[in-house]
């Protein structure tokens, strides 16, 4: 099964993939962690961009996205043979992020090619909750990382989320202004169901 937490920056996308991975271990499951950007070469670049190392325009940070998640496929695909996979962003952040500046026609074309998700868990925080918690949990800010951008990312994933969902994407939006231990098992509450 592929599952995939969005939502914008601070939101807890990567403690809650972590916690889903350790609370389907427990069941005796076979769990594959990743991300985006990968760690790989283009995803090293990528994190440079967003740390505001390089600079670059953002259709071609928009391609470089799709080139690191071409890469990321190949490992996501030979995982689901035996595993769950959970993915801490894919392309709905491409989509959010990107279409800030760029048409979403052109974001959804170079990544049509990629993997549904089976599930997509959208954690659904205010953007001065998130810009709070950045601001004391982390040293560098990145370059979306302002509350004016992070207002208007969540107002773009709200709209795909909508459009996606209409299009049989299976979207669980769950309230992530609240405990780690609270989110963690509304996540698990949609999880068992949909397994169901």
């Amino acid at each position: 099964m592929f599952i995939v937490f969005e939502g914008i920056d601070g939101s807890g996308l990567t403690t809650q993939s972590k916690i889903l991975g350790k609370y389907l271990e427990k069941r005796g499951k076979k769990v594959f962690l990743t991300k985006e950007p990968t760690e790989n070469l283009i995803g090293k670049i990528i994190r440079k961009i967003l740390k505001g190392q390089r600079k670059l325009n953002q259709e071609t940070l928009a391609l470089l996205f799709a080139a690191d998640r071409s890469m990321h496929m190949d490992i996501i695909k030979e995982r689901l043979k035996d595993s769950f996979v959970i993915c801490d962003r894919y392309y709905f952040s491409n989509y959010a992020y990107q279409m800030l500046d760029v048409d979403i026609e052109y974001l959804i074309q170079i990544n049509s090619r990629f993997l549904k998700p089976d599930l997509t868990i959208f954690l659904n925080v205010p953007p001065e909750v998130c810009k709070k918690r950045i601001d004391e949990n982390r040293e560098h800010i990145e370059i979306f990382e302002t509350l004016e951008t992070l207002e208007r990312i969540k107002k773009n994933y709200l709209e795909i989320m909508e459009r996606f969902r209409r299009e049989g994407f299976n979207i669980a939006e769950i309230d992530g202004n609240r405990s780690i231990e609270e989110t963690h098992e509304a996540v698990v509450k949609y999880l068992e169901k949909y397994i169901k």
